[in-house]
């Protein structure tokens, strides 16, 4: 009884590490951290165009036995790379127009022309101009190499096995920046991310009561790391870059850091508490210590000394007063005396 509520455990066990994962819907923050923090640039913001940023591999997913006809990295690149460049340095970077639905805008524009000019006639306010972009911000997704590197690791003991195994792959994506005046590719930039991949799982075959009883569990967990997260921060850390070697390039210039003015510390004085200073105490020494007790000890001796001399003196003076209040009183005596014979 106790061996098959020991392998009902064991079997609960090896199916709660197959833990299901999370989909949550969230709103995603930038995962390149660089992208906001970026200095802001010295003036405006600089006007750009994105034309395309497409998917240049080809490759599409792997199916195992079968043909996939999806592709293996994202169709919407070019709105991860928009995005970018909006969100680099808070906004303070570029102002971004719109080109790959230039036809829409154009047509969207015309109707409200004509819309106009059927209400307010001959005197319909004009639209203003489109934005033009000095430079334009062209690219794409360039390679896609899955199973760059693999591994794993697994041991089992007695019909009771446990395996991870991980795949690495790597994205590429290239970054061009051209001049529109004269059609040259000022910037360059190649960027790679790589994709982690990971399985974790384990199994149990194993016979009981003399090979009657076959007990089977197998459990296990993978985790991908998605394709699109990748695109998208090699992405921002490519327009970071971007940023970067424009200014080295001086075709842009990042502002100047504020310094900041410390004030001048002068000497103080209250006209008012006119609080006068006394002189700096020296901190003393041992034998000055010694000195300077040995020096009242000789001060307080010399006050006794002092002392006794001044009572000394107060007596002698007390005995010169009786002495001569004596020979008064004697010579008044001898003067009755005579008088009376």
């Amino acid at each position: 009884m106790f061996k098959y509520i020991a392998i009902f455990l064991l079997t609960l066990l090896l199916v709660g590490c197959a833990a299901k994962p999370d989909f949550d819907v969230r709103k995603q923050q930038i995962q390149y951290k660089d992208l906001e923090v970026v200095k802001a640039p010295k003036g405006e913001p600089i006007i750009i165009a994105v034309y395309d940023f497409l998917d240049m591999t080809g490759q599409k997913k792997p199916g195992g036995s079968f043909a996939s006809m999806s592709t293996a990295v994202t169709q919407g690149s070019y709105q991860l790379l928009i995005k970018a460049l909006s969100d680099a340095g808070d906004g303070k970077w570029f102002r971004v127009v719109e080109r790959t639905s230039l036809p829409s805008l154009l047509q969207e524009r015309k109707l409200i022309r004509s819309t106009r000019q059927q209400v307010n006639g001959e005197g319909a306010e004009p639209l203003p101009p489109l934005l033009f972009a000095g430079a334009y911000i062209t690219g794409g997704i360039v390679g896609y190499d899955s199973d760059v590197k693999t591994g794993g690791y697994g041991a089992r003991i007695l019909g009771i096995q446990s395996h991870k195994q991980w795949r690495q792959d790597v994205v590429t994506i290239i970054l061009r920046l051209v001049n529109v005046q004269t059609g040259e590719v000022v910037v360059s930039l190649t960027v790679e991310k790589t994709i982690i991949s990971g399985e974790t799982g384990g199994d149990i075959f194993k016979y009981f009561d003399a090979d009657t009883l076959l007990l089977e569990v197998e459990a296990g967990v993978a985790r991908n790391e998605p394709v699109t997260y990748a695109i998208r921060k090699a992405i921002e850390k490519g327009v970071v870059e971007l940023i970067n070697e424009g200014a080295k390039k001086e075709l842009w210039e990042f502002e100047p850091v504020k310094e900041v003015e410390v004030p001048e510390i002068k000497d103080y004085v209250d006209p008012v508490l006119n609080i006068e200073i006394g002189e700096e105490k020296v901190e003393k020494t041992y034998e000055d210590y010694l000195a300077e007790k040995e020096k009242q000890k000789e001060d307080r001796k010399k006050k006794i000394q002092e002392k006794i001399q001044s009572e000394k003196e107060w007596n002698e003076l007390d005995k010169e007063t009786e002495e001569n209040a004596d020979e008064t009183d004697n010579d008044s005596d001898s003067d009755s005396s005579g008088d009376t014979n």
